[in-house]
């Protein structure tokens, strides 16, 4: 491993130990560089701050979590992913997705999920619009989202595929077309 990318871990892991006694928003790149035996210098030549390094840590560690697994070609299949990885780490992604404010990693993997969608829906619908394709991995994205971090902030304790199923409700029973045709209003 590069000597950057083990500094890069070294700084993460010191993170994660912080996490474990105290919440994301009250630890201080100070905190982190002290817990990792390096200079300020040294975390700000990788990361632009905390809310980076929180980033990376996500990135470098779901990507290849989710590729290893198998291509994920649903949704419930990459939520699943999610959870697996969530709950190998999970003091640590409650800890951090607690965090909503800019840079946050809520952020990310929202924008994480919609590059996943669009890619997935270009396999699938070659006729759709860079327009709709945008607007449907953004509505896929923020749905997922809507399942995900409730999940993790209530403390992952349920299997959130028994939480996603409903979904297949609306496809299966034809509740979404339902949902959004016209009603006829009664007078």
């Amino acid at each position: 491993m590069p000597a950057s990318s083990q500094t890069k871990l070294l700084l993460a892991q010191s993170l994660q130990k912080l996490m474990l006694t105290m919440p994301l928003e009250k630890i201080s790149v100070n905190d982190i560089v002290e817990q990792a035996g390096v200079g300020r210098n040294t975390f700000y030549y990788h990361f632009a701050d905390k809310y980076d390094l929180v980033t990376w840590y996500f990135q470098t560690g779901v990507t290849p979590f989710l590729f290893e697994r198998a291509r994920y070609g649903s949704w419930q299949s990459l939520l699943a992913g999610l959870q697996e990885y969530f709950r190998q780490n999970k003091v640590f992604y409650q800890n951090a997705l607690a965090y909503t404010g800019q840079n946050s990693l809520a952020e990310y993997i929202f924008d994480f999920m919609c590059r996943y969608y669009c890619q997935r829906l270009a396999e699938c619908r070659s006729d759709l619009s860079s327009q709709d394709m945008n607007f449907l991995s953004h509505f896929l994205a923020g749905a997922a989202m809507g399942v995900l971090i409730p999940w993790v902030h209530n403390g992952m304790k349920n299997d959130i595929l028994l939480q996603s199923k409903c979904i297949q409700a609306l496809y299966d029973e034809n509740l979404l077309r339902q949902l959004m045709e016209d009603i006829p209003v009664s007078e």
